[in-house]
């Protein structure tokens, strides 16, 4: 722990530190989450609080057509322990109550998500899309021996067909009702539990290093002692 790390943790609970220190022995970035264009801000929400339940670090937004709000009522704080990063077209704006777009996006919107993809893959990932086309792989099937992005699409459209071109993988769950599709937050704890336990399960190459958890370990002391200084 450097110097100023260690000044911070001074400052808050040795319970609360002792947690911190926890949680990021759970955290990793071989797994990321990529939410594009989602239209309703309770469903992304509830995506960051399953992120950091089942140890995800990173999540991206790419906001399309939608601007993201993110309601603390629904996250329950989650996405103040998280590292997000957002990739915002022009055309972005506040959704409207109960009014969404579907049809293709124009091309330099569609360029937005192109744009976020590249910079993911430029980090290391493989691009795992879901989709409800013909020939998806199911949840066993996705690799878990490397990282991995799971791209999530709008809930009513789905992926944009610029994400789907870029996927290395296409994904789905098998349904066995009349609906299509579980809503997001399901969808996103089923997918996250599935790849979570299986690449635990092969080797300790999810781990954050011990540079990243330091990283982390300030970002979330600074914090929260500014929390601290903020209250009357």
């Amino acid at each position: 722990m450097n110097a100023e790390t260690e000044r911070l943790s001074k400052k808050i609970t040795p319970e609360r530190l002792l947690k911190m220190k926890r949680v990021l022995e759970m955290r990793t970035r071989k797994i990321c989450v990529v939410l594009e264009d989602v239209f309703q801000p309770h469903n992304a929400a509830a995506v960051l609080r399953n992120c950091d339940a089942f140890g995800i670090q990173d999540a991206y937004f790419i906001e399309n057509r939608y601007i993201q709000r993110i309601s603390s009522n629904v996250d329950a704080g989650a996405s103040k322990w998280l590292t997000i990063r957002r990739f915002v077209s022009g055309e972005a704006v506040l959704p409207r109550n109960g009014i969404s777009h579907s049809g293709p996006l124009p091309s330099a919107v569609e360029e937005n998500t192109l744009r976020a993809l590249r910079h993911i893959r430029q980090k290391g990932y493989s691009i795992a899309v879901s989709t409800l086309r013909a020939g998806a792989l199911s949840l066993d099937e996705i690799p878990a021996d490397r990282p991995v992005a799971l791209l999530m699409g709008t809930e009513r459209a789905g992926a944009s067909q610029a994400a789907h071109s870029q996927a290395d993988f296409f994904f789905s769950v098998k349904m066995s009702g009349f609906v299509q599709s579980f809503n997001l937050s399901v969808f996103s704890a089923l997918c996250l539990d599935n790849l979570t336990k299986r690449m635990r399960a092969l080797d300790d190459t999810w781990r954050l290093s011990d540079s990243e958890k330091e990283e982390l370990l300030f970002e979330w002391l600074s914090s929260s002692c500014r929390g601290f200084e903020s209250q009357p």
